[in-house]
């Protein structure tokens, strides 16, 4: 039996007792040890690029010690919980403070100041969130469970930003016993199509509205973008989760060679005032999908680290997990370096609160942005392709786990080295990635396997050939004549018979390129 609704959400808290943590009145339980910063923002369908509905959020805390982690479903007093995807301290995975799961709903959140947060005992926001992500649905089955934790009370007070596969998307102000539901697609709306928030809620008092310089300058740039064109995740990542512009002054274009507040030139001030805060901590785009598409094909950009250090990785649910270089329990490989590079990013002893903006863009178009914007480019284009091949199929999990690691370690392996010049840079739209990525899976197989390719150019024709170990062609198969997609061989050659076990060689030619990879046929 799938949870959801009412009735299960009342069970989450009611019956199990989880999440019911204690407090002083009004603090905040958030291990980081300080209040966050986090602004987030949800887009309607309306405003999108492809109809789809996204949420944003960059986590301002003071603990950077966090991973993404699949959680897969099990069953829990007589209901089978949803497998999801989210953002986790390393070392407690009970709490989630973003992510999605495997029916398409996403969630994410920012504290707020001043909806009157009073009380010392009731359940905290990350486990909320994980609650909602194993049990909800839809809004209608979130709604549910917030009406139940009304009367259990919330820790603190939340917005707290939602999708769901039904294309709809929603901002709620809860307080601690009550909430107020902002729609994208109200009439009424001040900003129709999204709903920006920092860390106060419009329904709370005027007073102490933390974040007013933050929730600015997000609905200023938005607005600017509308007017002009559609949200998509690329602008979300490159523009909204990056900005460092604040009230001192506007930093753009980089590299910053003026001054702020008596600092050394060049640098920018960006505590508590930036959009790419000194404590952001990690970030996430979640895209969802239009009515009547697969859940599956909720993409969620993971970054880890701060967003003027790292880089987003494409992740999906249906893929049962999330690449070691996010995930290790060890410590996450991509936090590694970010933390290494925050030392030449925040270098003036003298300035901590200030950092070099010379090192994210220098006068030689050198730096950070140099690697990481291709990179994340490349990455989200590969996305969007796969996303569109999958639409008019049904990949199983081990075709879309292939697809994410590929992809991951291509984005990883860049960014380690800090260079991208080894994938493409795009251009416009008719160009085309200059590296093809070709994987099968299973493998080993014994009835057939999957062979998933990314990165071809529709212009030319897409042919597999398949060679036994003394090269001779066992079988000759056709691409889907788009940039990405899947091919299934059965083990079998040219005349229908099964092929005998071995390995085989595979090459994908696309006009004048060529890659191959091997497999091995176990009868």
């Amino acid at each position: 039996m799938a949870a959801g609704g009412a009735a299960l959400a009342i069970l989450a808290v009611a019956i199990i007792g989880v999440g019911l943590s204690t407090g002083s009145p009004g603090a905040n339980t958030d291990p980081g040890g300080r209040f966050g910063d986090c602004t987030v923002a949800v887009f309607s369908g309306a405003v999108t690029g492809d109809g789809r509905p996204i949420i944003w959020k960059n986590r301002d805390v003071g603990n950077h010690d966090q991973r993404f982690i699949y959680y897969s479903s099990y069953q829990r007093d007589g209901m089978t919980t949803f497998s999801f995807i989210g953002d986790c301290y390393r070392n407690d995975t009970t709490r989630i403070y973003m992510g999605a799961n495997d029916r398409g709903f996403a969630i994410m959140n920012s504290d707020s100041y001043n909806l009157g947060d009073s009380l010392s005992r009731g359940l905290d926001d990350g486990t909320l969130m994980r609650l909602a992500l194993e049990t909800c649905e839809t809004l209608a089955d979130f709604e549910a469970f917030l009406d139940s934790t009304n009367i259990t009370g919330r820790l603190d007070c939340w917005n707290i930003g939602c999708l769901d596969a039904g294309g709809l998307a929603a901002v709620y102000e809860c307080a601690n016993h009550s909430y107020c539901k902002y729609d994208p697609l109200d009439p009424g709306a001040p900003t129709p199509g999204y709903v920006v928030r920092a860390n106060f809620s419009l329904s709370g008092r005027n007073e102490n509205r933390s974040g007013l310089d933050r929730f600015g300058r997000a609905s200023s740039l938005i607005a600017v973008r509308i007017g002009s064109s559609a949200i998509d995740p690329y602008f979300i990542t490159t523009v909204l989760m990056r900005d460092l512009g604040n009230v001192y002054d506007d930093p753009y274009p980089l590299p910053y060679d003026r001054s702020q507040l008596n600092g050394p030139e060049g640098y920018i001030y960006n505590w508590g005032c930036t959009i790419a805060n000194r404590s952001t901590s990690s970030a996430v785009v979640i895209r969802g999908v239009r009515p009547g598409e697969n859940p599956s094909l909720t993409t969620i950009f993971a970054i880890l680290g701060p967003p003027s250090l790292s880089v987003a990785f494409p992740l999906w649910v249906d893929s049962k997990a999330v690449p070691l270089c996010l995930s290790d329990p060890m410590g996450p490989l991509v936090r590694v370096l970010c933390l290494e590079r925050s030392r030449r990013l925040y270098d003036n002893p003298n300035a901590g609160l200030f950092l070099n903006s010379h090192y994210l863009v220098d006068d030689d178009d050198s730096g950070v942005y140099s690697y990481t914007l291709p990179l994340e480019a490349w990455g989200m284009h590969e996305a969007d392709s796969l996303v569109e091949v999958w639409s008019a199929s049904s990949p199983n999990w081990g075709e879309i786990q292939l697809a994410e690691f590929t992809i991951g370690e291509e984005i990883f392996r860049g960014f380690e080295l800090e260079t991208a010049d080894y994938i493409w840079r795009p251009q416009n739209e008719s160009e085309v990635p200059a590296r093809i990525t070709l994987g099968n899976y299973p493998n080993p197989f014994n009835e057939g396997t999957n062979i998933v390719y990314s990165g071809a150019d529709p212009r030319y024709p897409i042919t597999f050939e398949v060679y036994d170990l003394l090269g001779r062609e066992a079988a000759r198969l056709q691409g889907t004549g788009s940039m990405a997609g899947t091919v299934y061989w059965a083990g079998v050659g040219e005349n229908g018979k099964d092929l005998s076990s071995g390995i085989y060689f595979y090459t994908l030619t696309n006009g004048s390129r060529r890659v191959s990879s091997k497999m091995l046929l176990m009868k």
